[in-house]
């Protein structure tokens, strides 16, 4: 578009026609689903770890796997109706980096499932980490390939590398364990890699966006994944490369609460949705890092950590329901 027609008089352009609500449904909704679905895996480890009522995680998972289903069957539609929308959305340079989402959030409810329905999480695991692996190959691929842009990276690139750090959490307890060495492995050196990427743009290049600044909670989720993914190997030890990234994980967090008031005010994005996974993860990895080294220091940051994100998931979920009601949440570029 040139100046001129940027200048023009309203009355003088051409209208460009709202696209339909489903082709205008963002990938990125399945954070929820993750956020919804990390809480609930926390809360039952909170059941094991202290007594708490186990009910609080059923009933979310209950949710989470509704809201799976709802946005699945949604997205299939997308696909199939609007694959042009689908398309467009893939080559995103930002927008891209949340299609794992959708692989992340079924390793997720594996999780939960497992001591349910056995078959199922399983089935879900095998389709998480199939999907995560080709959807990884295939944008580490493309920004190997294609220069990017320093200045629209954000810590969502962090997305398909944490989830390959995820996967042995559900992988290990179902009896893959060579499989979840080798997206543990992947993740671990990626997560460094790219850490250091995304530090380099955060400190040197021009702020962010108020809508990406959510997802510098993501860097809280490496190391409490890798803590929690860890122990599923060591089956409950922590030992020294525990401790570091119990200690790392901690130190994030302390820092992201000091950055709070900067990474999530104004105008609500469902990009919000980017601080609930890491802080579930985070609440997770204290409660088993507390069963593995119990003491009232490590109790202590356990239960804050669960009630920190208990706050961030009920927060955000309410201001979605705003969002969403207002018709907002289907109108964010």
């Amino acid at each position: 578009m040139n100046e001129a027609s940027v200048l023009a008089p309203s009355n003088e352009r051409q209208a460009v026609p709202e696209q339909p609500l489903l082709a205008r449904l963002s990938v990125a909704m399945f954070g929820m689903v993750m956020g919804i679905g990390g809480l609930a895996n926390a809360w039952a480890m909170a059941h094991r770890a202290f007594g708490a009522p186990q009910l609080i995680g059923e009933v979310l998972l209950g949710l989470a796997v509704a809201i799976f289903i709802v946005l699945a069957g949604t997205h299939v539609l997308k696909l199939a109706l609007h694959s042009a929308a689908v398309r467009e959305e893939f080559a995103h340079p930002v927008r891209s980096s949340f299609f794992p989402t959708i692989s992340v959030a079924a390793v997720v409810l594996s999780i939960g499932l497992r001591p349910y329905a056995h078959g199922w999480a399983e089935g879900l695991w095998w389709f998480g980490a199939v999907l995560h692996f080709v959807l990884a190959v295939t944008l580490i691929r493309r920004w190997i390939l294609h220069a990017q842009d320093e200045g629209v990276l954000t810590p969502a690139w962090f997305i398909p590398v944490v989830g390959n750090i995820l996967i042995p959490i559900g992988g290990v307890p179902l009896g893959y364990v060579e499989i979840s060495w080798f997206f543990f492995s992947v993740g671990l050196i990626l997560w460094l890699a790219f850490f250091t990427i995304v530090l380099h743009r955060v400190l040197f290049v021009p702020a962010m966006s108020q809508r990406s600044m959510p997802t510098l909670f993501i860097l809280l989720a490496p190391p409490s994944i890798g803590l929690s993914s860890y122990l599923a190997f060591t089956g409950g030890h922590a030992g020294a490369m525990g401790d570091i990234f119990y200690c790392l994980a901690l130190f994030i967090a302390i820092l992201l609460a000091t950055l709070i008031h900067h990474a999530a005010h104004g105008a609500f994005f469902m990009s919000w949705w980017a601080m609930t996974f890491p802080a579930d993860g985070w609440a997770g990895a204290t409660l088993a890092y507390y069963q593995a080294r119990p003491s009232r220091y490590t109790a202590g940051i356990a239960l804050c950590a669960l009630t920190v994100a208990t706050g961030v998931v009920v927060w955000i979920g309410v201001r979605t329901a705003l969002h969403m009601a207002s018709g907002a949440a289907f109108h964010e570029d």
